[in-house]
């Protein structure tokens, strides 16, 4: 039985420090993620939309190539 307890509670912390990882790991990527948002509007990417969106957020496109199934 002390065995069993002694699994779970192993069990539980290695369940527990998993999690932990992998909240530490999505917390780098947002703080990545914010200061390469950062980067990009100081460089020009924020692109005002209308008169009540100010600086909305506009990921650029690649333009698309030409279609084949139209062309004879």
């Amino acid at each position: 039985m002390r065995s069993l307890f002694t699994l779970a509670a192993l069990a539980g912390f290695a369940y527990g420090a998993r999690h932990f990882f992998i909240f530490m790991k999505e917390q780098e990527k947002n703080r990545i993620q914010a200061k390469r948002l950062e980067i990009w509007e100081a460089e020009g990417g924020a692109v005002p939309v209308a008169a009540t969106k100010t600086a909305a957020q506009v990921r650029p496109r690649k333009p698309s190539g030409a279609s084949p199934s139209g062309v004879n």
